[in-house]
């Protein structure tokens, strides 16, 4: 997903309409958020020259990153054989 998002952002980037439409085409373009959607919709039906950024697009994109970084750094959660360090205290008189 990751992959496709970030051709759909470099197509809406370079104002490619013809990719655009192509990537709108495919099964994975069902998964966007719908702002996305038609966000991608509006700029491949739109001129070049507009001035319209793909903003949508490229927060979706940011998020996925940011999901994948987080899920690559899972704690380990088995069992451990150590002990927990046990701290020396002194009673205070008050």
């Amino acid at each position: 997903m990751l992959a496709y998002v970030d051709s759909l952002c470099a197509a809406l980037l370079a104002r490619n309409q013809s990719e655009i439409r192509r990537l709108l085409a495919l099964p994975l373009a069902s998964r966007l958020p719908h702002q996305v959607r038609e966000e991608a919709n509006a700029m491949a039906r739109g001129r070049t020259t507009s001035f319209m950024a793909p903003v949508n697009a490229l927060h979706f994109y940011y998020k996925l990153t940011h999901l994948i970084d987080e899920s690559s750094e899972i704690p380990d959660i088995s069992p451990r054989t150590e002990r927990q360090m046990e701290l020396p205290l002194r009673a205070v008189n008050g």
